[in-house]
């Protein structure tokens, strides 16, 4: 080997850390999850550990998910795992499910997209945002997950049977005892390539290019950040580095792999994502990948609505709220994804702090295990805006406080149903407000499917934090006016009777 290749080969080689150099003990490690490692790794793949989950454990704290990234095909993983539903139309993934609803997503190593791929990926979220809103203004049920292949049904998933690793470090693989015969990958593979690969085919549309696998250095360097794209190697319990990750995970930053510029324009969420873990882990943001942000931020209304939806909703829960927006902010992303609302809370100190007060109380709720439910997420954070338009408003005030929100043309694809929800709620807030200023209520309400959502938002709007029990605006009313308003029931008006003639018939007609 020349001087030339060797100088190329110690630059592409990985950052290796053994099992001394490192604190993930697979103690640390979703039994589940084990399970699936292992079975790949004994059937002779390639079976790590991936994504955020080697991230969290490396800083210490416990991963949401645990994925797996493989060399196994598809298909190949469905031979392996009767419990496994293979989902998508482009990159078919394996989701293998166990009992209690958990599922572990194995994905086949793949590479960078090209041109041509990430045009047809852009016109297929395009297409499904649009089939989306056609399904919501016809007032259809959200489609679920597609493409399913199965001969099982999946709303029954089985949990495999095999016993699971000893959690101990010094445990050896090929510890399990498989329960069928073992499938070679040379043996597993499908008997068409073509089928394998190519994306699944619908009628009327025009077909996609397959979709080329990759390397685990090719998969590295596809993802988005860097501290996104470690491999933990069940094999040799190592840590895999190809971008830089353990560096950054060191100096507390944020970095794009490659040029930040490219990648955002071939993904515009990415900028979402650099955000949403700068304010999680509170990291910095490394500088070219900050500086590309002003000049591509614009592409992110351009992304499918219902994805930019997916991704806020992720962090409403993620019980890092008000962190993630005050750093949106600080980055101008609100009034792309939440146009005039987002502009609002861009422009106004004084509506952005009550949005922040708000989200504070929603993760105050999800770090006691208690997060809330979408319709109270979302009510507080359309709050500030709502009070401005509920604001000498008279007539349907759900109906118009929807029309509003329509206006705004958010880029952010929110359901239909969340929102109805969301000014329902928010109607009844305003008039428990203006009850607890005048003393005068419409217990009626009481007997709306939203009241009890409508309570909570407006204990915390007066006392700060999410009322508790089964009416804490009650209380607060009790407290201030005195007990025992409940709801009245409303009298039946007496009629008067008809006055009867004093003299019989002929005294009610003086002419006669």
């Amino acid at each position: 080997m020349d001087d030339k290749n060797q100088l190329e080969a110690r630059l592409n080689a990985p950052v290796i850390l053994d099992r001394s150099h490192h604190p993930i003990s697979r103690r640390d490690i979703d039994y589940d999850a084990l399970k699936v490692l292992y079975r790949l790794s004994n059937h002779g793949f390639i079976a790590y550990l991936v994504g955020g989950a080697v991230r969290d454990l490396l800083l210490g704290r416990r991963p949401a998910d645990f994925d797996v990234g493989t060399d196994a095909h598809p298909n190949q993983i469905k031979k392996l795992f009767r419990n496994a539903f293979l989902i998508g139309r482009r990159f078919r993934l394996a989701h293998i499910r166990f009992q209690g609803g958990k599922i572990i997503e194995v994905s086949t190593f793949r590479r960078k997209p090209d041109e041509e791929e990430l045009r047809a990926e852009r016109e297929e979220e395009r297409r499904a945002a649009a089939e989306e809103r056609a399904r919501e203004d016809a007032g259809e049920a959200p489609a679920g997950p597609s493409f399913i292949s199965s001969a099982a049904s999946p709303s029954e998933p089985q949990a495999e049977p095999d016993e699971a690793p000893a959690p101990d470090d010094r445990l050896v693989p090929g510890v399990f005892v498989e329960e069928r015969e073992a499938v070679p990958p040379a043996q597993a593979a499908p008997a068409s390539p073509a089928a394998e690969q190519n994306p699944i085919p619908i009628p009327g549309r025009p077909p996609l290019k397959p979709i080329a696998f990759g390397t685990p250095q090719e998969d590295a360097f596809r993802r988005d950040i860097t501290i996104n794209a470690l491999f933990y190697d069940i094999a040799t319990y190592s840590i895999i580095d190809y971008v830089g990750g353990l560096d950054d995970l060191r100096r507390g930053r944020i970095r794009i792999i490659g040029d930040p510029a490219e990648s955002y324009t071939e993904d515009p969420v990415r900028i979402w994502r650099v955000v949403r873990h700068a304010s999680r882990l509170g990291f910095t943001i490394e500088e070219e990948t900050e500086r590309a942000i002003p000049s591509h931020r614009h592409l992110l209304g351009t992304s499918a609505g219902s994805r930019l939806y997916e991704e806020l909703g992720k962090d409403m829960k993620s019980g890092h709220s008000r962190a993630f927006f005050e750093l949106a902010r600080r980055h101008a992303l609100l009034p792309i994804v939440l146009g005039e609302i987002g502009d609002l809370y861009h422009r106004s100190d004084e509506a952005f702090a009550r949005l922040a007060e708000g989200l504070a109380a929603v993760d105050a709720a999800v770090a006691r295990g208690e997060a809330p439910a979408p319709e109270i997420a979302f009510s507080l954070l359309l709050w500030p805006w709502a009070k401005t338009v509920l604001a000498g408003v008279q007539g349907d005030k759900p109906k118009l406080l929807f029309e509003a929100y329509r206006q705004t043309k958010p880029a952010a694809q929110i359901p239909k149903g969340i929102i109805l929800n969301a000014v329902h709620t928010l109607a009844i807030v305003e008039s428990m407000l203006e009850a607890l200023s005048t003393g005068r209520m419409r217990w009626a309400l009481k007997k709306r499917i939203h009241y009890a959502g409508a309570s909570r938002i407006c204990a915390f709007l007066v006392q700060g934090t999410l009322g508790e029990g089964e009416d804490p605006f009650g209380r607060i009313f009790d407290s201030r006016f005195g007990p025992g308003r409940t709801p009245e029931t409303r009298r039946r008006r007496r009629r008067r009777p008809r006055r009867k003639p004093a003299h019989g018939p002929a005294a009610a007609d003086p002419a006669k």
